[in-house]
């Protein structure tokens, strides 16, 4: 009898203690979860600072008149804009193997003539700038888009993609020289489709993209009175 006692009492011990590493174990664990998500939103939260100081920076070199036309010399003297090529319709996107492999359907390739898409900054900085060209597109009879626009589960870059493929235009707005941005015009260009470029400052842009076409702006006003010529353009080629 006191043999069963020993035997019921070590099974009790041994499954208290069962239970105890379990619980230390999904607690260390759980902790571990929440160590990883706040370390990761605080490194988000140190991105999203750094890129907002150095959009503040750019945007005080060229807040005065005498400073403005000194990053923009070039242009003002018309060297960029002698060279310039009017924009065109888009051309069918060759179907290739990179194409394919992110997911994109050779039906994905017809392109719609009244969707121009927007590369730009997720950043509340260049909101306006997205507003203004989005407020210009839509009254001359577009449809306008960004990345962001719309939510999709999994990995958004076959969206993007698809996007950049089925576009009539990309209009891409290089403030701030966004990495992102600059990968999705690199894509656009390469798949050889009429890319217009926005900045205020094309002093500061790398050499590469310095020969291509862009329109250069002080004021929304400016960039409004640009798009609305350059999308008449389009339209004429349309007809």
């Amino acid at each position: 009898m006191e043999s069963q006692y020993i035997t019921i009492l070590f099974a009790v011990i041994t499954s208290g203690l069962i239970t105890l590493v379990a619980f230390l174990l999904y607690k260390n664990l759980k902790k571990s979860r929440y160590d990883k998500e706040e370390n990761k939103a605080l490194l988000e939260s140190i991105r999203k600072s750094l890129e907002n100081k150095m959009y503040g920076i750019n945007e005080r070199l060229v807040i005065n008149e005498e400073r403005w036309r000194d990053v923009n010399h070039l242009l003002i003297r018309n060297e960029y804009k002698e060279s310039a090529t009017p924009i065109s319709n888009s051309r069918k996107v060759h179907y290739s193997n990179f194409l394919e492999s992110n997911g994109i359907k050779e039906n994905d390739l017809l392109i719609d003539e009244r969707l121009i898409f927007i590369l730009t900054p997720f950043n509340e900085t260049f909101y306006e700038d997205y507003r203004v060209i989005k407020d210009v597109c839509t009254s001359a009879g577009y449809k306008c888009k960004r990345g962001d626009e719309d939510y999709f589960k999994g990995d958004i870059f076959p969206e993007m993609l698809r996007l950049i493929v089925k576009s009539n235009l990309i209009i891409a707005n290089i403030n701030g020289r966004n990495s992102n941005v600059m990968y999705e015009l690199g894509i656009a260009q390469a798949l050889d489709k009429p890319v217009l470029l926005i900045s205020r400052e094309p002093e500061n842009l790398p050499i590469d993209i310095k020969s291509k076409r862009f329109l250069i702006y002080k004021t929304y006003p400016e960039l409004q009175n640009q798009i609305r010529a350059e999308l008449i353009n389009l339209g004429t080629n349309n007809e």
